[in-house]
């Protein structure tokens, strides 16, 4: 980890209610002959909004979590043409880093 201080004068815009994307993954039993760490990961995304903050979506995805699933936040992003993520909390199973 590397901390350091920052210049809050070098900030040039900032947003007061993000987009937060929550990806829940689970990996289903693997078929026959095939070994479970092989086994494809499946996904369900929401978009949530109109939240206070993270914490409010961390609660959410907590409750909403069945016990065989893990989830990421995002933080959604967007520039003039596209839409990107920025992760906030946890990891994607299915990420080959």
């Amino acid at each position: 980890m590397i901390v350091e201080g920052v210049d809050p004068r070098d900030t040039q815009w900032e947003v007061d209610w993000p987009v937060y994307c929550v990806y829940f993954w689970h990996q289903p039993p693997a078929p026959a002959g095939v070994a479970q760490e092989h086994a494809m990961w499946q996904c369900d995304e929401y978009r949530v909004s109109d939240v206070a903050d993270v914490e409010e979506v961390l609660d959410w995805a907590r409750n909403k979590a069945r016990s065989d699933q893990t989830f990421v936040i995002y933080v959604e992003q967007r520039d003039a043409h596209r839409r990107g993520l920025v992760r906030l909390f946890g990891v994607d199973p299915d990420s080959a880093a």
